[in-house]
């Protein structure tokens, strides 16, 4: 096991979450990472895969790009790799792994009229991180993925960039790396067959973790019938929850929850129990995250005023009370049952019994964490709440409008302009009516299982009364 100096922690910070969610990532770069030098044969050798380089890989995969500076200090920024991207050196081989962070999901460009942020907690409106798995299987599968061809290309970007490859370990790294990639995309066959094309800002975490578990465990873990899609989540509300998911369906320390997302990444458990301290450092920083934008326009005090009551009276009790600076102040995480709520019900239900069974093996959780269905979705907490369209918990509504919108009237049928101006009008991410070609940024959204835009009626219930209420939430 490969243990970089900087994943060690001698004492739980802030600035220590930080550093991980930012940039390194939780670690355990020979699971989780690529040494540098194959990942730049990765680009090199499969463009129609990856992109010929780290820009043109973000922009195929909805990462933040960033252009390289060969004058900057920092190693991530040089090599121009994209935000959540990170090189950490292997302290046996002294060779650069390419890993990645939770901001390479949990972060998104926001483009207003007049003014634009990286806002870094918020989800991923762009990111299509299944597709990104994708091409790696894709890649592995090919025939001349092989080691003579691989290694000599790698020797060659190594020289190039002046990269370390040392001659005593760059064998061991071809063969073990070509190795573990033909055996992954043997392992996740299933799931990138399962949710290719699925659309951007989306992944399907039951799938992903199904997978991992049944690796764990040695089970064989079923998936359920449809995709259980779910949006990136923000994470700004992580102070004020007690689970993580959009269900509720995992419960434990919220330390220990917050990692568990590598786990599906690849990290393996003995990982989490060597580095105690990361879960806990990792959330002392969610839960103090930084200011965000204000909405970035005037707001109608008296409409908002008056938006504010009826909230208070039919809205406050799922999504929590708010303080003038739009911090929650009360807010007790609930379940709303599926017949109550009435959305897409996929994510709920993909649990499937032997999921259940594994991930609550005892072996693997050490009783720390429990599994058990819901029935229903987490309300979120509502903070700044104008920045994270496409809003429900698979990002099946565009704005806060199509929420405001009988849900027999919302459009089955849209292309979300995703690289557009955000549409303060309507509060969300601009949209257009189908047809034509698809220009760059645009997807057409469909109805479907798993993305059903039914459900929660609770403002369209309102009448014109919803407007009052929107612009109340322009001011959190």
């Amino acid at each position: 096991m490969s243990d970089p100096a900087e994943y060690a922690i001698d004492h739980v910070s802030r600035d220590a979450g930080e550093q991980i969610f930012v940039r390194t990532g939780i670690g355990d770069p020979y699971r989780t990472g690529v040494p540098y030098p194959l990942f730049l044969v990765l680009l090199q050798a499969y463009p129609d895969l990856f992109g010929a380089d780290p820009q043109a890989m973000a922009r195929r995969f909805g990462f933040i790009a960033r252009d390289p500076d060969p004058a900057s200090d920092d190693p991530d920024v040089r090599a121009g790799l994209p935000v959540g991207m990170h090189l950490t050196t292997d302290p046996l081989t002294g060779v650069p792994f390419v890993v990645n962070a939770c901001a390479l999901c949990h972060a998104e460009r926001l483009r207003w009229p007049g003014g634009e942020q990286v806002i870094v907690g918020l989800g991923s409106k762009h990111v299509r991180i299944h597709a990104y798995d994708a091409a790696f299987v894709a890649a592995a599968r090919r025939d001349d993925f092989t080691i003579d061809r691989l290694g000599a290309l790698a020797a060659e970007a190594a020289a190039a960039r002046d990269v370390p490859w040392p001659a005593v370990s760059r064998d061991d790294l071809v063969v073990g790396t070509v190795a573990a990639l033909r055996d992954r995309a043997r392992r996740r066959a299933a799931l990138v067959a399962r949710t290719a094309d699925g659309p951007p800002g989306r992944v399907a975490p039951i799938e992903a973790f199904a997978v991992a578990l049944g690796e764990a465990t040695g089970t064989d873990v079923a998936f359920a019938d449809d995709v259980g899609w779910a949006k990136v989540p923000d994470v700004i509300g992580f102070a004020s929850r007690v689970t993580l998911s959009w269900d509720g369906i995992g419960e434990g320390p919220m330390d220990v929850l917050v990692v568990e997302a590598d786990f599906a990444a690849g990290v393996r458990p003995a990982w989490f129990w060597d580095h105690p301290l990361q879960g806990a450092s990792l959330g002392a920083y969610l839960r103090q995250p930084a200011p965000r934008p204000r909405f970035p326009r005037p707001v109608d005090a008296a409409l908002a005023a008056r938006g504010r009551a009826l909230f208070e009276d039919h809205c406050e009790r799922c999504h929590g009370r708010y303080g003038d600076d739009g911090r929650v102040v009360d807010y007790d995480e609930t379940v709303v049952e599926l017949a109550v709520v009435g959305t897409d019900p996929a994510r709920a239900r993909a649990a499937t019994p032997s999921f259940v069974a594994a991930a609550n093996d005892p072996a693997l959780t050490r009783g720390l964490t429990r599994v058990a269905p819901t029935g229903g979705y987490v309300p979120p907490v509502l903070t700044n709440v104008w920045t994270r369209a496409p809003y429900g918990h698979a990002g099946q509504w565009p704005s806060l409008a199509v929420i405001a919108t009988p849900p027999d009237q919302r459009p089955t049928e849209v292309v979300l302009r995703l690289d557009a101006d955000y549409d303060l009008d309507a509060v969300g991410v601009a949209t257009r009516a189908p047809g034509g070609a698809l220009g760059d940024g645009e997807y057409l959204a469909t109805a479907g299982p798993g993305l059903g835009v039914g459900g929660h009626p609770f403002l369209a219930d309102l009448g014109a009364d919803a407007a009052a209420v929107i612009a109340y939430l322009e001011t959190l």
